[in-house]
């Protein structure tokens, strides 16, 4: 469980810093000229998050369920993910209330 936790916050800073901070934003442009599948994806932190919640499950395989191991990687990648949109909807709440 606690493994989860701590790929849900990673996976949102992944995210965020990807998504929202102005550092990648000529990335951004660039994969959107590209691709417009790779362009909405590199814009949308909750979109990315799940891609990202997915490949870091494949790497720790971290288990939350005790059933079949290719659902129980799919679900608790998904949580990961979800927790992952929590966690990144606080960070923008917190960026708006600070002017950043």
């Amino acid at each position: 469980m606690a493994l989860t936790l701590l790929l849900s916050i990673v996976t949102a800073s992944i995210s965020f810093t990807l998504c929202e901070m102005q550092l990648f934003l000529g990335v951004r442009q660039w994969i959107s000229r590209q691709s417009k599948f790779f362009g909405k994806l590199a814009s949308c932190a909750y979109c990315l998050g799940h891609w990202i919640a997915f490949f870091l499950v494949a790497i720790y395989r971290p288990r939350l369920f005790n059933g079949w191991w290719p659902l129980d990687y799919f679900l608790t990648a998904l949580i990961i993910a979800w927790a992952s949109a929590l966690q990144w909807v606080i960070m923008c709440w917190l960026m708006d209330r600070t002017d950043k």
